[in-house]
């Protein structure tokens, strides 16, 4: 009888030890898993969510072409340059969207014109043509290399270009510009200096559409040009 009475006790206790060193791995698996929910609640906000960027660099422009009269002008502009801002949001570990403010400017070079199949010598140009952008881009990143990485995409909105331009000393030439539609492609590459700083080497191609330009003798209006260009850009990123 004392002997099943200690062997009870023995099995008693060792359940009681079992069902102890369940509760206490329980108890260690939900510790960890709450630690582990709780870290990932505190490490959100380190992901840099949101972005704001600086940004300049060169512009090599074509040639802007737009008709007047029965003929047409062709407007050779120098390199000139852009800067801008963008503020941008990541949406997840590959996309990001942005919203940008950019500004291009341009010295003339050059005039060229043609009319009824004759295509008359160029004639110097002087002033300048400039471009306001206001755009919405989706970048994608692409491929992480350590602390690089190389990003692609594009953007769509509107541009306001105008000119002040004068054709072989004239006073006609293009004036007064307005809004038109506006995009760009574009990819680069970005390399972490810091822990929440980067600098973005890119390049895009920028395009805007069908722009009338006053004339500034008073005479009718050049219309139908295009704007493109190429742009060569470095920017510093600060995300928070």
């Amino acid at each position: 009888m004392k002997l099943q009475v200690e062997i009870s006790r023995g099995g008693n206790m060792k359940s009681h030890l079992l069902a102890g060193a369940s509760a206490l791995i329980f108890s260690t698996l939900a510790s960890s898993a709450y630690a582990a929910d709780v870290q990932a609640a505190e490490v959100m906000p380190a992901q840099n969510l949101w972005y704001v960027s600086l940004f300049g660099g060169a512009s090599f422009p074509q040639d802007v072409k737009t008709d007047y009269f029965d003929g047409q002008f062709d407007l050779d502009l120098d390199t000139g340059f852009v800067i801008g801002a963008t503020v941008g949001r990541r949406i997840n570990d590959t996309f990001r969207v942005e919203g940008e403010l950019s500004y291009a400017r341009y010295k003339a070079g050059s005039a060229t014109y043609s009319w009824g199949g004759y295509v008359y010598a160029p004639d110097p140009a002087s002033g300048d043509l400039s471009a306001t952008y206001l755009l919405a881009n989706v970048w994608a990143d692409l491929a992480h290399f350590g602390q690089a990485t190389v990003y692609a995409g594009g953007g769509i909105g509107a541009a306001y270009v105008t000119a002040d331009t004068q054709f072989d000393g004239r006073p006609f030439g293009y004036g007064k510009g307005e809004w038109g539609f506006a995009g760009q492609l574009g990819a680069g590459v970005t390399y972490a200096v810091a822990q929440n700083i980067d600098l973005d080497f890119g390049y895009r191609f920028k395009a805007v559409s069908d722009i009338d330009f006053n004339d500034n003798f008073g005479g009718d209006p050049y219309t139908g040009g295009n704007l493109y260009s190429h742009n060569l850009q470095l920017g510093i990123t600060a995300k928070f």
